[in-house]
């Protein structure tokens, strides 16, 4: 067995051109062929290579933490990660499917031979050709696909005859001399491609997958890192294992057509990456200037880094693109979390850091604290109020409201609340709530300074000072009568009460009916008969109230009664058709009228034997024979009565 040196260098990324001029010097004294292994590429070197040559092969190799393995050995030969493996040996052949199609491999000689029997020990004789003799036996399918053999005039097989029309007996056979095509699939794995190398979050669910438009694909063949081809149905592929995968593959039909092998290198990486952080700014003793920041670096060492993400306390994760100033963190318990995500999907687990107060209360892994204590931020100044507010488009408080002002200051502390309103001088000391001025638009300025001189930045906020009442009325939809000072419904009307309110708006709308109160929302009825009371006010967004109004009204469901009555006596009876008929002479004429004791008749109408309507009173110039006369009253809110009068004239 020959002696060999095994020998590993770790490259520096930040300097890596030292370190390549270092490993190249102690190879240029070797005369023997070296490899170079890194952790994505493969690639064999001559350490005679010219420098420039050398430093080219090896910048094309990934970034970042590179193991290079130099092996001397005699007689060395080259190395490829892709080494080259013969496929196997397929025989070509006739296949069957189960459809009972017959598939022949194109390249195959065929000898045709005949018997007299189905049996398969039957004795056979080979068909020769006399006219085409130089190519037959063996003879080959000229057409990819569908061939056939044919005899003419087929004959009855129980009659002997030949069967008419005359037609052909066609015997079908396949050629076959395309191989199958395949693809690798990853499936449902996560696949990073930089241009180099494929990089997959997992090898589960990594396949073959193919198509043979003949006679379909007999079986998947692959080798894997240099081993030898193997079939799909022999050994399934295992790709869990994290690292490079050199994959050679290719597919067989069923009749022995063999695909030219492909070749794909992949890695399969499971692991996340790697996170550090470093604070840009600090200072001797942990006291740190104003713009310290943390700054976070991460590094993967196959498919590499794609995002950092991190949080501040409790908020949402944001993508890291730049240092995080300290700022973001108090003084009390803070913390800043992080994580890192490769460009296959694989996540680091949180890491943070914090204050004093967060790490001491916290049981995560991988915490650290950070003491320090900087004194550059104003206080804190907000504004509220005591009494009601109300914010839409337009800020909104009322007459009885007061603002209130408060500051806050974690480090050295408030000194003094300073304000004005409608003043471009903010000069006001504040102390206690107020109330404003005005009966509009009101500008509050309002800052604030800590006992450090530290000021915090005037604020405007503009609010509406609402000091007036809605305005609202009732109108109704539907039959209404007013008779003098008195109002009169149908029981079908309704009552809408319209409010407005030109500041705040209208918040809210109550009426009380017939003592039942209720928030209104949409037009209502529910009228009682007789006499209704309905009182109702409105109250808009700041509390402020309309006064209430009032108002009554009688409801009146009941329809006209109708009256009639003849000038002149009757002068008999007579009975039509089961109805009894009273008889009154030609000169008669016929009053008809109408009473209503609440809103009064409004229309009175009729018909004579369902002819045209007429409104003349009184009804006369009668003919002899039978009438019906078909009267209705309506009052003033539309309420209907109907009435039938039959009755005879005779001369």
């Amino acid at each position: 067995m020959p002696s060999y040196t095994v020998t590993k260098f770790n490259l520096n990324p930040k300097k890596m051109d030292s370190s390549l001029g270092q490993i190249h010097s102690v190879l240029k004294e070797k005369k023997n062929q070296v490899c170079f292994s890194g952790l994505l590429k493969y690639q064999c070197f001559n350490a005679k290579l010219p420098d420039s040559d050398f430093l080219r092969i090896l910048s094309g190799f990934k970034q970042g933490v590179l193991k290079i393995l130099v092996i001397f050995l005699p007689g060395f030969i080259g190395f490829s990660g892709l080494s080259a493996q013969e496929p196997l040996k397929h025989e070509k052949c006739i296949y069957k499917a189960e459809d009972g199609k017959l598939y022949i491999n194109k390249d195959l000689p065929l000898y045709i031979r005949i018997a007299t029997s189905s049996g398969e020990d039957a004795e056979s004789w080979l068909l020769s050709s006399t006219k085409t003799s130089r190519y037959a036996n063996p003879m080959y399918l000229d057409t990819e696909g569908w061939n056939s053999l044919r005899s003419p005039s087929a004959v009855d097989t129980s009659t002997k005859k030949v069967v008419y029309p005359l037609q052909d007996i066609i015997f079908d056979l396949y050629a076959d001399g395309i191989p199958p095509q395949s693809e690798i699939k990853f499936g449902a794995s996560r696949v990073f491609d930089d241009d180099t190398i494929l990089y997959a979050d997992s090898g589960e669910e990594i396949g073959f997958d193919g198509n043979d438009s003949m006679s379909g694909i007999e079986d998947f063949y692959y080798s894997v890192n240099g081993t030898s081809f193997i079939g799909l149905k022999k050994q399934k592929t295992n790709f869990e294992d994290e690292g490079r995968y050199d994959v050679g593959y290719y597919a067989v039909d069923n009749v022995g057509n063999v695909e030219e092998p492909k070749k794909i290198s992949f890695v399969i990486d499971k692991t996340a990456p790697v996170t550090n952080h470093s604070i840009d700014g600090i200072n001797e003793n942990n006291i740190v200037a104003p713009d310290a920041s943390i700054v976070l670096e991460a590094q993967d060492s196959l498919s590499g880094v794609k995002n950092i993400f991190f949080a501040v306390n409790d908020g949402d994760f944001e993508l890291y693109k730049k240092p995080i100033p300290l700022t973001v963190l108090s003084d009390e318990e803070s913390k800043i979390t992080w994580y890192a995500v490769d460009n296959v999907g694989n996540k680091e687990a949180l890491k943070f850091i914090g204050t004093i107060a967060s790490a001491g209360a916290s049981e995560n892994e991988g915490s650290e604290t950070f003491d320090y204590y900087i004194d550059r931020e104003a206080p804190e100044v907000n504004i509220s109020f005591k009494g009601p507010h109300y914010r839409n488009d337009r800020e909104y408080i009322s007459g009885n409201t007061k603002v209130v002002l408060n500051a806050k200051d974690d480090k050295s502390g408030v000194k003094d609340i300073l304000y004005s309103y409608n003043s471009f001088v903010t000069s006001e000391e504040y102390t206690e709530p107020f109330f404003p001025e005005g009966n509009d638009i009101v500008k509050i300025t309002y800052s604030a300074i800590d006992r450090v001189g530290n000021s915090a930045e005037e604020t405007t906020r503009a609010v509406f000072i609402d000091r007036n009442v809605p305005e609202s009325r009732v109108d109704f939809d539907g039959p209404v009568f007013r008779n003098r000072d008195t109002l009169f419904i149908a029981p079908s009307t309704m009552a809408e009460i319209r409010a407005t309110d030109k500041e705040s708006g209208v918040k809210d709308v109550v009426f009380i009916l017939n003592d039942q109160k209720n928030n209104y929302t949409s037009p209502f009825k529910g009228w009682k008969r007789g006499v209704n009371r309905l009182v109702w006010y409105a109250l808009d967004n700041v509390s402020n109230k309309e006064e209430k109004k009032e108002m009554t009204f009688i409801m009146d469901e009941d329809a006209p009664e109708i009256h009639h009555h003849f000038s002149v006596e009757p002068i008999g009876k007579k009975v039509v058709r089961d109805e009894e008929y009273v008889i009154y002479p030609s000169n008669t004429k016929l009053y008809i009228g109408a009473t209503d004791d609440t809103s009064g008749e409004e229309s009175l109408q009729y018909t004579i034997n369902g002819d045209k309507v007429s409104s003349e009173i009184p009804v006369e110039g009668f003919e002899p024979g039978n009438y019906e006369i078909a009267i209705e009253a309506v009052d003033a809110l539309k309420n209907k009565t109907a009435k039938t009068i039959r009755f005879a004239i005779e001369k």
